[in-house]
């Protein structure tokens, strides 16, 4: 994991060999360095630290570089917490039951991902995980326009999601038409009744 994290290149979005870009801001590079820092002071294990990046003719870019913090015991806030940047936290796990365990304690559920060669255990994951985008053997389960963006949890606030069915609903209001003509034919006719015969 370590080597295909450094093997990524970071630099300009704009980019076409761009794989990482920059975050959203400087405030926000700052906050994901925090997070980072905060992990090591809970007890995280430092696989690789992407803090320090400068990107050649992009110096002053908001940059923060793949990182990876093994040993994230549960409870630890930066395993617990949504830190939106190129940061890794490992939880380690003694098998699926325990896994599954572990993540839908967590207070968010945006996505969720399984790696298996297993029907069994892929069907069992999409039924029990709580994530609202669940990924079979991939790895960002982001899907296109067509198909809702829907987090779960303290992942999603509001009452619809994005894009999907979802997407049209939020846009659209709905409204109900009823209708009755006064013509003469209808002055003739008992409506919302059905007139026929009850013998049986």
């Amino acid at each position: 994991l370590k080597k295909k994290a450094q093997a990524m290149v970071v630099g300009c979005a704009y980019k076409e060999e761009t794989q990482l870009g920059p975050v959203v801001s400087e405030k926000h590079k700052k906050k994901v360095c925090e997070w980072i820092q905060k992990g090591i002071d809970e007890g995280a294990e430092l696989v690789l630290d992407g803090r320090d990046l400068v990107v050649p003719g992009y110096e002053k870019g908001f940059f923060v570089g793949p990182t990876i913090l093994d040993h994230v015991k549960p409870g630890m806030s930066v395993g617990d917490q949504e830190i939106f940047g190129p940061v890794t936290c490992i939880k380690r796990v003694k098998n699926y039951e325990e896994g599954i365990r572990v993540m839908n304690a967590n207070p968010f559920a945006n996505g969720s991902c399984i790696f298996t060669s297993s029907g069994y255990y892929s069907r069992k994951f999409a039924m029990e995980t709580d994530g609202g985008m669940v990924g079979i053997n991939v790895g960002i389960p982001v899907p296109t326009a067509y198909f809702p963006f829907s987090g779960n949890k303290d992942s999603f606030f509001g009452d619809l999601h994005v894009l999907g069915r979802d997407g049209y609903q939020f846009f659209t209001r709905a409204k109900t038409v009823t209708t009755h003509w006064f013509d003469e034919e209808a002055a003739n006719r008992t409506v919302g009744t059905w007139e026929g015969s009850t013998d049986l």
